[in-house]
């Protein structure tokens, strides 16, 4: 038998066994908590180096400079083009038998008086009245909420109209209807007929023709809005120029798409070169493989492969004039997917079609078949799924629209609208080339871009 000395130095010498055992089990945890921390922050790190590299390889390090002030020898719409508007407008509204034209805020209001306004529930209007002894045959008058009269005024004075054009404001309070106002302006000279411009409200239509009761109110006849339709050459300076910096927008950005970049990657880097391009209220639509049979899709994190099919619609505002350009090309080599390649071919040859055999005097349906014919030939008619194209100057869209059905619109020289024939195979591929035209004066249509695509790989 052990004595007490004994068993306590045995006692002892365990507890320091386990002591000792449960510090290593300890260290060792330690050890592997302290390499799992470690090897979780370098994969941050790199993480975090990645989306870095990323961010700068999608915007800053790209250099667009070659885009930069392209359009800045430009000059805005001077104040004097407004009279020739009014005068214009004062021909068309005797020739109608018309009195008035009431607008509210929008793209004839910019276009007749340089002022911008917002829609709100309380009518803002502009009406423009036929005046011989006004020097543009049109006198204007602003009918502004009362509260909004000091803000009338100063876009008044900012909107540099010429001398010939001296609006009067008119106000009314937020108790009493703005219809009233309308009435009061027609009680010396009760007018026959008026026009309510083609994009004002409901409410504005009704209230100006409960308001004016035995005076006929009718929406702006083909006459009217065809005025818009046609651009004067200080218009198409402005057009052309946009539309060609989109053109070469998108050509500087063709060499940075790569595998692996998403819909929303191709946004930032096409939003990044019309920046630089001097565009404001840009924006981009970039769709890649089977989200292009979409035409007006949305982009998404969809990923480019090595085979994929890109298509990017894209635009924005220079002087207050809009561009538009599309453009579908492909990552793969020739001979990837010849189906895909043949129906880049055949939307580009109908556009050449449109080109080389249409022009002043055809209907905007004619247009329309003229490309339609060469896409059916093909093979792929089922698959052009809407219109020829759309007018485009103030506004993106815009008169005329050239489509099947519009008979009774014809082109005239100065008219500008998109040629964008396509192909759209659900589920597998779209393909659309879009470019911004005008009817010249030789009745000949005429690119506002800086040519067609040549190929679906260099563009």
């Amino acid at each position: 038998m052990s004595s007490d000395e004994e068993q306590t130095s045995l006692l002892n010498n365990r507890a320091g066994y386990h002591g000792q055992s449960h510090w290593n089990r300890l260290k060792k945890s330690t050890m592997i908590i302290r390499a799992f921390c470690v090897f979780s922050v370098l994969i941050a790190l790199a993480g975090g180096t990645w989306i870095i590299q990323r961010c700068l390889n999608t915007n800053k390090e790209i250099d667009f400079s070659s885009l930069k002030d392209y359009c800045k020898h430009i000059p805005s719409i001077q104040s004097d083009e407004y009279t020739g508007r009014h005068k214009r407008l004062a021909k068309t509204l005797e020739a109608e038998n018309v009195d008035a034209l009431i607008m509210e805020g929008g793209a004839s209001m910019v276009y007749y008086t340089n002022i911008e306004w917002s829609l709100s529930e309380r009518a803002f209007m502009v009406i423009l009245r036929v005046n011989s002894s006004e020097p543009t045959g049109i006198h204007t008058t602003i009918v502004t909420p009362a509260f909004e009269a000091t803000r009338a005024q100063e876009s008044l004075k900012h909107a540099n109209l010429p001398s010939t054009i001296q609006p009067d404001i008119v106000e009314w309070l937020e108790h009493k209807s703005p219809f009233e106002s309308v009435k009061s302006l027609f009680q010396n000279d009760k007018p026959e007929s008026v026009i309510i411009e083609q994009n004002a409200r409901l409410f504005i239509y009704e209230g100006v023709s409960n308001a004016l009761k035995d005076t006929r109110v009718v929406m702006a006849p083909q006459s009217i809005r065809k005025l818009r339709m046609v651009k004067s050459s200080a218009e198409l300076d402005i057009m052309r120029c946009a539309n060609t910096v989109t053109d070469l927008a998108i050509r500087a950005v063709r060499p940075h798409i790569q595998v692996g970049m998403t819909e929303f990657d191709i946004q930032k880097i096409m939003s990044r070169a019309l920046e630089v391009a001097g565009l404001t209220n840009t924006w981009v639509l970039a769709l890649v493989d089977e989200n292009a049979a979409l035409p007006h899709g949305s982009s998404s994190t969809k990923k480019i492969t090595k085979e994929s099919t890109v298509l990017i619609d894209t635009g924005g505002e220079i002087l207050k004039y809009q561009s538009d350009v599309t453009r579908t090309f492909f990552m793969g080599e020739r001979g990837t997917n010849q189906t895909i390649e043949d129906a880049w071919y055949l939307v580009r040859r109908a556009q050449e079609n449109v080109l080389n055999r249409t022009g002043a005097g055809m209907s905007c349906a004619e247009l329309d078949l003229t490309a339609r014919h060469v896409i059916e030939s093909g093979g792929f008619g089922r698959y052009f799924t809407h219109r020829l194209g759309h007018g485009i100057g103030l506004e993106g869209h815009e008169e005329p629209y050239l489509n099947q059905g519009n008979t009774d619109q014809f082109v005239t020289p100065g008219m500008t609208f998109s040629v964008e024939p396509g192909i759209y195979v659900t589920h597998q591929f779209g393909i659309r080339l879009e470019d911004v035209v005008v009817v010249g004066q030789d009745g000949k249509l005429e690119l506002l871009t800086s040519g067609l695509a040549q190929n679906p790989w260099t563009l």
